[in-house]
């Protein structure tokens, strides 16, 4: 992590802030406790890097104007406060979340207020979403935006993936060879009409902007869950990274779980495993994340609350962190 950045930690229980001291990493509590899980990763704001975005699983949306050391609640318009994840487009600067049941509401006023993309809930397929857990609600886990604002899409679990290409006007169901359990998704800037998914079985690829998807991940197995993020090079958007494991959370505790992180670097067509992969463990990674002040560094967030790092590219990790509650998103941002 470059000098001046810092990591922010969502948990199982609060938000913490990571920073590194001459080679030492420590965190540090910023709050949220007993709002939930935060499943998406904080969004800091494109014009003004001290206003935060944080979603809870039970407090809805929260905004910070002071690099997270206060919070307000901003759940104004929001019919749904279960939130999964939070995008902000760069040049618009709309503000958007994906909650639970899956829903999308977006914000051009930076978290004032917020409007449901009503249409998106009209789609005939949605009698097909449902959830792993009981009571089986589906989740917007990821959304994902092009650089044309009227591109948007989102990763369902369970319910396949979603595109608009209006701006949010209409929507599409995105199923034809995509796996049902979505859990990741992005656009490939280089390349408009390629999108990259993953879910319970795997990585996917579509040409077509999402009208169709090819299975890319083959080769990985037995690696085959993706528990965590797609992260995309900042600099190379053709190359990318992910985590998997050889089980989904329902075997996670038996202690038996096989860890990997793949990368390609070719738009997404083909991956290989890299050489970090870890033996049997009930640590598995949730949260990835590339440290864009210093792309060779990435951070991989795990259930048993540690946290690790890789300065070669996903060669290998080493822990920088442990003890929090279990890490579910990561996000670093110049301070």
């Amino acid at each position: 992590m470059a000098k001046n950045s810092a990591l922010y930690i969502g948990t199982a229980n609060g938000l913490y802030i990571g920073e590194a001291t001459e080679g030492s990493y420590s965190a540090r509590l910023l709050g949220l406790e007993g709002t939930g899980v935060m499943r998406a990763r904080v969004n800091c704001d494109v014009d003004d890097p001290g206003r935060l975005f944080a979603g809870t699983t039970r407090g809805g949306l929260l905004r910070s104007q002071d690099g997270g050391e206060s919070w307000s609640e901003i759940n104004s318009g929001i019919v749904h406060k279960d939130v999964w994840s939070i995008v902000q487009h760069p040049e618009t600067k709309t503000v958007f979340a994906g909650t639970c049941p899956a829903a999308i509401f977006w914000s051009d006023d930076r978290g004032d207020s917020w409007h449901e993309y009503e249409e998106l809930g009209q789609l005939p397929t949605t009698k097909g979403w449902t959830g792993p857990l009981p009571p089986h609600v589906s989740r917007m886990k990821t959304l994902a935006l092009a650089d044309d604002p009227s591109f948007i899409y989102g990763a369902i679990e369970e319910g396949w993936a979603v595109r608009s290409q209006d701006g949010g006007e209409t929507w599409s169901q995105l199923a034809d060879g995509m796996d049902h359990d979505g859990h990741a998704i992005a656009c490939v800037k280089t390349q408009p009409s390629t999108v990259i998914a993953t879910g319970g079985k795997g990585i996917y690829r579509s040409e077509d902007g999402g009208d169709s998807w090819a299975k890319v991940s083959e080769n990985l197995l037995p690696y085959r869950y993706t528990p965590a993020d797609l992260a995309v090079h900042p600099m190379n958007p053709a190359v990318m990274f992910t985590a998997l494991s050889t089980e989904g959370p329902g075997g996670w505790q038996k202690g038996n779980t096989g860890v990997g992180y793949a990368r390609s670097d070719d738009e997404g067509r083909s991956w290989t495993l890299l050489p970090s992969v870890t033996a049997a463990t009930r640590a598995v990674p949730r949260a990835l994340v590339i440290d864009s002040s210093d792309p060779k560094t990435m951070f991989s967030g795990m259930t048993d609350g540690s946290v690790w790092m890789s300065e070669d590219e996903g060669q290998s990790f080493r822990q920088i962190l442990s003890g929090l509650p279990s890490v579910h998103s990561l996000t670093v941002v110049a301070r």
